[in-house]
């Protein structure tokens, strides 16, 4: 799984507990701000046996989440802050499913997600995560005739923008300061369709898909201070399908994507780690007729530049 993967997971993860953002065709101006003071812990144990359909179990923890969906030309300002950690707990004995089967624990600190469509669009967002941020996943999966995937991932600051139209103004600053630990113990059997594990540790994570047809302008601060890790100990077996492993711990991360033919794109990025990042995997996977691929990564800071080509 590439980094900009792990970029779609986590915006994907703000979902879970964001509220609906609104579609007007005006001007639009928001001011969000956001401070939590407490710890968020969830935690869910399930035994499913004999499902004829799919299955999908979440536990996820998030301190601070902001979504907007707007249309017309848009002022958007987001700051969150948090100074307590979050924690998600996911335990799960699986057999005999017909459907697929999905599992995820999330614990994440401060959340944004921002699409708007309108000629001008100005994005200014500062995120502060403190604390200890612990995402736990322990399933065991056992007759399945569809697809298995299980994450774990512990994420301090995530943030996801969209904007089409002429022109954007985007500025990220994201602070962390405390642990992200992401744990992964798995054993999955008998399995028609393709198996994907992940466990995914990320401090800082800045994502930019800018549809503009004249000019971009992005701003990137990012600073990391204390420790993201990622452990995985899976154990797979008698798959049909393709099986996939990956452990990642990443401090700094940061996917900006515009058009090809935007005429001019200014991208200045900066990024701070002081942090030891480390990825930690253990796998034994046998019995299986498809690919098989494992991957642990730790990585410091990251910058992924490109063109869309699918929107």
């Amino acid at each position: 799984m590439t980094t900009k993967t792990l970029y779609k997971y986590a915006a994907s993860a703000l979902a879970l507990a964001a509220f609906a953002g609104t579609a007007i065709a005006q001007d639009r101006t928001i001011n969000n701000v956001q401070s939590n003071w407490a710890q968020a812990r969830a935690q869910l144990n399930s035994d499913i046996e004999n499902i004829n359909g799919e299955v999908s179990l979440t536990a996820a923890a998030i301190n601070n989440s902001f979504s907007a969906d707007v249309a017309g030309d848009a002022q958007i300002r987001n700051a969150q802050y948090t100074i307590r950690g979050a924690a998600a707990e996911l335990n799960a004995d699986i057999d005999g499913v017909t459907g697929n089967v999905s599992t995820t624990a999330a614990a994440i600190g401060n959340s944004a997600s921002i699409a708007a469509e309108g000629d001008y669009a100005s994005v200014n967002n500062y995120q502060a995560a403190i604390g200890n941020f612990d995402a736990d996943l322990n399933i065991g999966v056992d007759g399945v005739a569809g697809d298995v995937s299980g994450t774990a991932a512990a994420i301090g600051n995530s943030l996801s923008v969209e904007v089409a139209g002429s022109g954007a103004n985007l500025n990220n600053r994201q602070f962390f300061r405390g642990d992200a630990v992401s744990e992964l113990n798995g054993h999955v059997e008998n399995v028609t369709g393709e198996v994907a594990l992940t466990s995914a540790a990320i401090a800082n994570s800045a994502s930019f898909q800018i549809e503009s047809t004249d000019w971009a302008n992005v701003n990137n601060y990012q600073t990391t201070n204390i420790d993201p890790r990622a452990y995985s100990n899976v154990g797979v077996e008698d798959v049909a399908g393709d099986v996939t492993s990956t452990t990642a711990a990443i401090s700094n991360s940061l996917s900006v994507s515009t058009l090809p033919n935007t005429a001019d794109v200014n991208i200045n990025s900066t990024q701070l780690n002081n942090a030891y990042t480390g990825a930690v995997a253990n796998a034994t996977i046998a019995d299986v007729s498809g690919d098989v691929s494992a991957t642990a990564a730790a990585i410091g800071n990251s910058v992924s530049v490109s063109s869309i080509t699918d929107f």
